[in-house]
């Protein structure tokens, strides 16, 4: 007796495994989940802009200017730009910076933080430091729609200010 009830536990524990065998056929998912690739990787990208030009003493006036800037991304998150603006105040300025850029991308929205430096010209040549933070919003596969603002810090006599940037960008 206590061998028939060893076989027949010994049966309904492999009962799983031949039922697991499938008797070959495969089972095939009718609507396999399709994942949508980043938003953002790395890579070249270009960008032109219109700025606003805001200084903080009286030295300057407010002005309206724009530029072009090339950056370079290691992968979604870091990476490099250089840019080169003008400004039509009383008499023209230009800045010349390269920044660290650090972006959270979100899907196709990106914040992100800025940090640089350069130089600032108006007949003298001055150094710069500068730091803001802006937003990307991809809006098609290689190109986003931008905005940011930077505070910059000059030596000298010439006044700190700030820059509101709005833009295009193409990653190539």
């Amino acid at each position: 007796m206590n061998k028939s009830i060893l076989i027949a536990l010994a049966a309904f524990a492999l009962v799983p495994f031949a039922a697991q065998a499938g008797g070959g056929k495969m089972v095939v998912e009718k609507n396999p989940v399709v994942v949508a690739p980043p938003c953002y990787d790395g890579g070249f990208e270009f960008s032109g802009f219109a700025a606003g030009f805001f200084p903080d003493g009286g030295h300057y006036d407010d002005a309206l200017g724009g530029g072009i800037s090339l950056g370079y991304f290691y992968n979604e998150n870091f990476g490099f730009d250089f840019s080169a603006a003008v400004y039509g105040t009383d008499s023209e300025v230009q800045n010349y910076t390269l920044d660290a850029v650090y972006r959270v991308p979100f899907n196709c929205i990106a914040p992100y933080a800025i940090v640089g430096g350069g130089v600032h010209t108006n007949g003298e040549t001055e150094g710069l430091f500068r730091f803001g933070g802006g937003i990307d919003f991809r809006m098609m596969e290689n190109g986003s729609i931008f905005a940011d603002g930077t505070y910059n810090l000059l030596g000298g006599d010439v006044d700190n200010y700030t820059i509101a940037r709005l833009g295009l960008r193409f990653e190539f």
